[in-house]
């Protein structure tokens, strides 16, 4: 089930041993958005980059952090003109830089890292996204294993589809491990402030879906999520994150993207010259998402259980139904 995240957040200053016997070099542009390595996907995937380059002697990165968000285009731009083997746009913040960048420069190859809305397919530009509702399937699957009242819950951003994805593989996960569980869900409104930052609301969502009854639930919204977990520690229930470094004191897991297993593959393939632009949907198949490593204790055979679900949904055998 990809429940060991063995590296969640760290960083890596990538740098291979000289290769005088390197017949060419094969060179890395990789660019972050203005926050950098102190980004958690930015600094994962720089360390997967890293990971390519020791594995590779005659392959090279360089980290290029831009001072502001003006200076992205110009930054993909300069990558281009240097020749740059491949040009990793990190941040979903440079998506709408980086498909210029792709259109003005044919013949230079690209990657965007997980963007939040659907890219247009370019030959030169391969598109990094993450099977969350695999992941969420799997924190739903748990969650019905283990809830003892038969009610869990989900507290999601807004009805986006990135929050579509994480509903519909927590409720479809939860009623395969457990058929008739009762499964609560609810997104954020419009009304309720800022997508993803209302702590508050998803608190109150949480106490009133415990009052319901849900013994498990799953917060899976940005700081919004994070109010329903801390309410489920406060009222001494398990809760499922989908976010590691956010996770509450009650937390079972959190589900995960292993953003530099995807960037580390996807330089390791461009510089053996098995480059693919278009859309790449990464999930458990390719060892992308999963669970982090439980925090708990958990009754014996589930563990067994769970990972029989992640082989079935794997191999395409089960669906989540986003």
């Amino acid at each position: 089930m990809q429940a060991g995240a063995n590296g969640i957040s760290s960083r890596v200053d990538p740098t291979a041993a000289p290769a005088p016997s390197c017949a060419a070099e094969f060179r890395v542009a990789f660019i972050t958005d203005v926050a950098g390595l102190r980004s958690t996907a930015d600094a994962d995937g720089w360390r997967g980059a890293g990971e390519a380059v020791r594995d590779q002697p005659c392959v090279h990165a360089r980290l290029v952090v831009p001072a502001r968000p003006s200076e992205y285009r110009r930054a993909l731009q300069a990558s281009a003109d240097a020749h740059e083997e491949l040009v990793i746009a990190a941040s979903f913040l440079l998506t709408d830089d980086v498909l210029d960048a792709a259109r003005a420069n044919p013949q230079t190859r690209f990657v965007l890292v997980d963007p939040l809305v659907a890219t247009p397919g370019l030959p030169n530009l391969a598109v990094l996204s993450f099977r969350e509702d695999q992941a969420a399937y799997l924190a739903g699957a748990l969650a019905g294993m283990l809830t003892r009242s038969g009610v869990v819950a989900g507290i999601y951003g807004p009805e986006g589809a990135t929050d579509l994805a994480h509903r519909a593989g927590f409720e479809h996960g939860a009623r395969y491990a457990r058929p008739g569980v009762r499964v609560l869900g609810a997104y954020q409104p419009a009304s309720e402030g800022a997508p993803y930052a209302n702590p508050e609301w998803g608190a109150t969502q949480a106490r009133a879906f415990i009052a319901q009854r849900a013994d498990v639930v799953f917060g899976a919204g940005g700081s919004t999520g994070q109010g329903a977990l801390l309410a489920a520690a406060q009222a001494g229930r398990f809760c499922i994150g989908a976010d590691p470094s956010n996770a509450a004191g009650c937390s079972l897991t959190s589900t995960v993207k292993f953003v530099d297993r995807a960037v580390r593959t996807t330089v390791t393939e461009a510089a053996a010259g098995r480059w693919s632009g278009g859309q790449h949907a990464l999930g458990l198949a390719q060892m992308a998402v999963g669970l982090a490593p439980l925090r708990r204790p958990l009754p014996e055979g589930t563990l067994s259980r769970l990972q029989a679900i992640a082989d079935l949904l794997a191999a395409g055998d089960l669906t989540t139904g986003a």
